[in-house]
């Protein structure tokens, strides 16, 4: 059938504006349409076209922009296609409330370690970021005043060629509350997670490696962090001037460095629950100051396993911790003092129950599981190589254990302890998997316990010379 040449401007028009009706039709129902193919597609272009609330399927492909969203949309990326923000600024600014991102890999921020920089910036409430990759960015995710985000199995990375301190954190949040961070795999970061008055949030099931601070946390409250795992660091993490956190299973281990190496350190803390934690392998297991810092404040490490470190804890004078079923095997060093005395002001039991310490040497008569005598720990041996390194050779060896029975036996040699435990435990509460312990530790303490032991002798000149204030009884 023929159409009158007078005819066809008015069908070409019809035709054009069915499809127009089709496209926005779509848009409001919440679905924008996928395109062919990613030639020509504009993700910014697509944005801009759809209704508040639109679904936006991004097709596979590269695609260099720098994205501003300004209207509530989800983006999905199909095929984990890169968005590419060509080394300038931040690649995906959030400036609507209830935008979603899904399925791509966020890449090539600024650079410039003073611009902070990010792969995705948060500016209003109730963002889902979910199942990326966030690579050769700065800073990952920046919330800034802002708050009910979910990031959930992100995969996020800074600049690798940077050295640790030029990097950006992982996930940056200043001023933000009521979010749930769960299941991202973080590496290679200045942070893993660096929170500055953050409240009401969750951290869950996360792993960080190859960072700074695993946790980097300031002026925060009432936040949990649950089934972590930061590990390879050069500390685990670090608390200060913060308030009710509570950290359940989370591991803190190999955190070796020399310049500070610890597992977790609290620093005027107050109202700090552990439980459940494996806390090993690391520098310093925890370090602890100014804590609780205020007078009605209390921190709580219950049922850790707290062990195979070169020591197991740290402490000032101005601690007042309780410890409770907790294991402590295998440190090279149980309980050092930075300070004053310290074992009149923590809590080695409570409620008839103690810890589990490896060099306890005590009995159970009536098999409630407790020892029937208290557990003191005086590290007469800490105390010698504190004035003399190379004493730390003789670790696991028969002189240390010698030296240790001499300061129980003479009370000449006895130093103030360091912990007085009134029902130690006779069985460690917990056992490190076979799947979690470090590669060839046991192993070392075998050949270390195999050399050949040093007169205590030695050890006495060493005390004579160096330590003065070890107490006569």
């Amino acid at each position: 059938m023929m159409i009158p040449r007078s005819l066809v401007p008015g069908v070409v028009l019809w035709v054009a504006a069915m499809a127009l009706s089709t496209v926005f039709s779509a848009s409001a129902t919440g679905s924008f349409p996928r395109p062919a193919g990613a030639a020509g597609f504009s993700i910014a272009d697509a944005i801009e076209a759809a209704e508040p609330g639109a679904t936006i399927e991004v097709p596979p492909g590269e695609y260099n922009e720098q994205l501003v969203i300004e209207k509530p949309v989800t983006l999905q990326g199909a095929g984990l296609p890169v968005i590419d923000g060509g080394g300038k600024g931040d690649v995906v600014v959030v400036k609507a409330a209830g935008v979603t991102i899904r399925g791509f890999v966020i890449r090539h921020s600024g650079r410039v370690v003073s611009d902070e920089s990010a792969g995705i910036r948060l500016l209003e409430d109730g963002a889902t970021i979910e199942g990326n990759r966030l690579e050769d960015v700065m800073y990952g995710i920046t919330v800034w005043d802002s708050g009910g985000h979910t990031m959930k199995d992100n995969r996020i990375s800074s600049i690798s060629e940077y050295p640790v301190e030029r990097r950006g954190h992982a996930i940056y949040m200043y001023n933000s509350t009521d979010n749930l961070i769960a299941g991202n795999t973080i590496s290679a970061v200045r942070d893993g997670f660096f929170l500055g008055f953050t409240k009401n949030t969750h951290i869950e099931s996360n792993i960080v490696t190859d960072a700074r601070y695993g946790i980097h946390y300031m002026y925060s409250e009432d936040n949990t962090f649950k089934s972590n795992v930061f590990k390879h660091n050069i500390a685990g993490g670090a608390l200060m001037f913060s308030e009710r956190i509570i950290f359940e299973q989370n591991e803190f281990s190999d955190n070796t460095s020399v310049a500070s190496g610890y597992g977790l350190l609290f620093k005027d803390v107050d109202d700090i629950t552990m439980v459940d934690n494996w806390i090993y392998g690391n520098r310093i297991g925890l370090t602890m100051e100014g804590t609780p810092h205020t007078p009605g404040g209390f921190v709580n490490i219950e049922h850790n396993f707290i062990s195979f470190n070169q020591i197991a804890v740290e402490m000032t004078s101005t601690t007042a911790v309780t410890f409770t079923e907790n294991t402590f095997i295998g440190n090279l060093h149980l309980v050092e003092s930075r300070g004053d005395i310290i074992s009149s002001k923590n809590r080695w039991s409570a409620n008839g129950r103690g810890n589990f310490w490896d060099g306890y040497r005590g009995y159970d008569a009536n098999g409630d599981g407790v020892g029937d005598i208290e557990y003191r720990y005086e590290g007469a041996y800490d105390d010698l190589v504190r004035e003399n390194d190379a004493l730390r050779a003789y670790s696991y060896t028969p002189a240390r254990t010698a030296l240790d029975m001499a300061a129980e036996w003479f009370p000449v040699y006895r130093p103030e302890p360091r912990v007085v435990d009134d029902h130690p435990l006779m069985s460690p509460p917990m056992k490190l998997a076979a799947s979690q312990s470090t590669s060839g530790r046991l192993v070392v303490a075998i050949v270390m316990a195999a050399l050949v032991a040093v007169p205590l002798a030695v050890f006495r000149v060493a005390a004579t010379r160096g330590t003065r204030k070890w107490r006569a009884c």
